[in-house]
């Protein structure tokens, strides 16, 4: 029986039968409603977490800690099988009124089409782009984030955790094995050197995590055992250590012949539309983007008109309006911390001051307990990369939502540190904490964890993800947060996010060159040289991701004022954000034609907020 067929029979199957905080623990939440879609999603999710165990534990499901990605051909092969399965049986019960009648409700059906953008994401990758043979960095990812989530993730014993994490690990040496094999299957002219010199780094940096920092973990394990298990961590990570060192030569040596281009050319256009959900053209995205970044140009420059006299007492303005806006942003990168200790403690401020103002502001309902802690990466990511945001799962909802700063290297020099504080400056800090943490991604991701329905905070859309972050930077600006600098850093923050979009597109659909993008980067979007180098990286190895920043502002943005002008003066934010909330974070579209319903807007601020009682 196809999947397409057991969809219909399923379907009528069923139709026919931490801030410290003294709140209370919540009450349990709600379990989902069980649908037409159900057994689909179920039986998705059970084969996705089996292929993928490490990002079973990232979900907060402990059960596979002990496994690791096995990714043998045939196993890549039977993966992109089941997702074409699951694509084309969605497809033909979204299509078959009879198979799919008015008992699945709105709820299902959002959840089955972003099951299906999921399953649709697979094929293409592993299809038509034939990932796994072509791009090093989807091997080294895993490998980089395999342990991650059970030594950071403090929802459980600390030697629990480090014992599974060293079975984990034992398995690293295979999976490169895998990734060697897949890699050298593909040809030189599938290969992009910068991919695989990227890769190599990436490869290397984990080579000295395990060898020098994965059994520090265990010297914060009281006991006999404590000796016992970092003695063992020590031996597996050294053998992870020498796979993976040696995946970084082959990588380097199978860079060296390689002669393909990282972009997507002709096949970026699918994509776009895949992670995006537009319709619309690639080129009339661009032309959008391009006169948005003239228009934020063109008010950037006004607010910098109006607070000169207030940021520069005394000093004459600069008559031409690029040199005045590139003496504003360069003031706000004056105001800086001196030491990481001052680094992480601005922030620890900022987010208890977030929270306050949210609350004072009537903001958005606020998830009790807080479960958001704010750091430093711990000292035994020696070489790792490990910074941003690590959320809740949907299976462990309650677990801490972990915000690791990025903190320059204990051996930078002195200039290097200082060019650090410059980048991660005070005014851009506190514009950037109701982003990342509240209202913004903390609070969106902890009440998409709590949802009863799992697929959104596992296949959230990306557009709106992002769009929330950066709607929340501007609204909570709006509201009073923050001075003249801070505006003024969401302002150079707001340019570069425009100039994502359009590097994105240009880059892999017109040939845009590294030197182009740093030059455009730079004179043209007013930012700084590390910002418009990492834009380049990011544009070769994300793709396209990039284009969610502004995208997702613009859709969140203009959900906001059709609420706003269908609700006239029964508006009220709290009850938009609310909304949002409860809704999860699905594509705007759908947030609109809920929010706008009659009653909607009410009805589900009362539904979040008695989740968080």
């Amino acid at each position: 029986m196809t999947l397409s067929t057991a969809l219909r029979a399923v379907l009528m199957l069923f139709l026919a039968g931490s801030i410290a905080c003294s709140q209370p623990p919540p009450e349990p939440l709600p379990e989902a409603k069980v649908d037409a879609a159900t057994p689909l999603i179920d039986a998705y999710l059970e084969r996705y977490f089996q292929t993928f165990p490490s990002r079973a534990t990232a979900a907060g499901r402990y059960d596979l800690d002990d496994r690791l990605e096995d990714l043998s051909p045939e196993a890549l092969e039977a993966w992109g099988a089941f997702n074409r399965e699951t694509a084309a049986g969605i497809r033909a019960a979204f299509e078959d009124a009879e198979a799919v009648p008015a008992t699945l409700d709105d709820d299902g059906r959002l959840d089955l089409a972003l099951l299906l953008r999921q399953a649709d994401g697979v094929v293409l990758g592993l299809g038509e782009g034939r990932r796994a043979t072509r791009d090093p960095l989807f091997w080294t990812g895993i490998a980089s984030n395999a342990t991650v989530f059970q030594l950071v993730r403090d929802d459980r014993p600390l030697a629990e955790r480090l014992d599974l994490a060293t079975r984990r690990a034992t398995h690293l040496p295979r999976l490169v094995s895998q990734a060697t094999i897949a890699l050298e299957s593909g040809a030189p002219s599938s290969r992009a050197p910068e991919l695989f010199a990227l890769a190599a780094r990436q490869a290397r940096a984990s080579a000295t995590f395990y060898r020098e920092g994965f059994a520090l973990a265990a010297r914060d394990v009281r006991g006999e055992a404590a000796e016992t298990l970092e003695a063992r961590m020590a031996e597996v990570g050294a053998a992870a250590s020498t796979a993976l060192g040696a995946l970084g030569d082959t990588l380097d040596t199978l860079g060296a012949d390689a002669v393909g281009s990282p972009r997507l050319g002709d096949a970026y256009a699918a994509r776009f539309r895949l992670v995006t959900g537009l319709e619309k053209s690639v080129l009339e995205v661009l032309a959008e983007a391009e006169a948005a970044l003239v228009e934020k140009r063109r008010e950037a420059m006004a607010f910098a008109r109006s607070v000169g006299s207030e940021v520069f007492p005394g000093e004459s303005s600069p008559g031409d309006d690029a040199a005045l806006l590139r003496k504003l942003f360069a003031r706000v990168g004056e105001d800086h911390a001196e030491s990481v200790e001052a680094f992480v403690a601005d922030y620890r401020r900022w987010l208890a001051e977030s929270v306050a103002f949210v609350r004072e502001h009537a903001v958005v309902t606020l998830p009790e307990p807080l479960t958001v802690h704010v750091s430093r990466s711990p000292s035994f990511f020696i070489g790792q990369g490990v910074g941003g945001v690590y959320p809740a799962g949907p299976y462990a909802p309650e677990a801490d939502t972990l915000f690791y700063l990025p903190t320059p290297p204990d051996d930078a020099t002195p200039s290097a540190r200082a060019a650090f504080f410059r980048d991660f400056n005070r005014p851009f800090g506190r514009m950037i904490t109701p982003h990342e943490m509240v209202p913004g991604h903390y609070l969106q991701l902890k009440y998409a964890a709590r949802h009863p329905r799992k697929v959104r905070a596992l296949f959230g859309d990306g557009v709106l993800i992002e769009g929330w972050g950066t709607f929340c930077e501007r609204l909570m600006l709006d509201l009073g947060w923050g001075g003249p600098l801070d505006r003024a850093a969401h302002l150079k923050k707001q340019l570069e996010n425009i100039a994502r979009t359009i590097v994105d597109i240009r880059v892999h659909t017109a040939g845009m060159t590294r030197e182009e993008v740093l030059a455009f980067v730079r004179d043209e979007a007013l930012q700084d040289e590390h910002f418009a180098g990492n834009m380049w990286t990011r544009a070769i190895t994300s793709s396209p991701q990039l284009t969610t920043y502004f995208l997702g502002y613009q859709q969140v943005t203009g959900l906001y004022e059709a609420v706003r002008a269908a609700r006239g003066e029964a508006f009220d934010l709290r009850a938009f954000t609310d909304g949002v909330m409860a809704i999860g974070p699905v594509p705007a579209a759908q947030l609109r034609e809920r929010l706008l319903a009659d009653a909607s807007v009410e009805g589900v601020r009362g539904g979040a907020a008695e989740r968080t009682r």
